[in-house]
């Protein structure tokens, strides 16, 4: 909650989404708890949310940061090859 309100009061759009996409972040590993990939318990500071948009479809998971170095690329080329947008809220650059 401390997010939101730091981004209703944010001087600028940069400082106004770090704080918004932190939320959404915090919500998504609240639900998930646990990575995708390897099972560890999920950490909003070092987290990854990963959506994959096409039209009207999302999909959404949240990883590791570890995790998401290790695929990154491989997921980024997979996601363009589909035509698709990619969206990464990694946790690591929101502090």
């Amino acid at each position: 909650m401390n997010d939101v309100l730091a981004a209703l009061m944010a001087d600028n759009d940069a400082d106004r989404e770090k704080f918004l996409n932190r939320e959404v972040l915090r919500h998504a590993v609240m639900r998930q708890i646990l990575c995708e990939r390897t099972g560890q318990v999920l950490d909003v500071r070092t987290a990854v949310m990963v959506t994959w948009i096409k039209g009207d479809s999302r999909s959404a998971v949240v990883v590791t940061g570890e995790a998401w170095d290790e695929v990154a690329e491989s997921v980024t080329a997979k996601v363009a090859e589909l035509g698709a947008e990619l969206e990464v809220i990694d946790g690591r650059t929101l502090s």
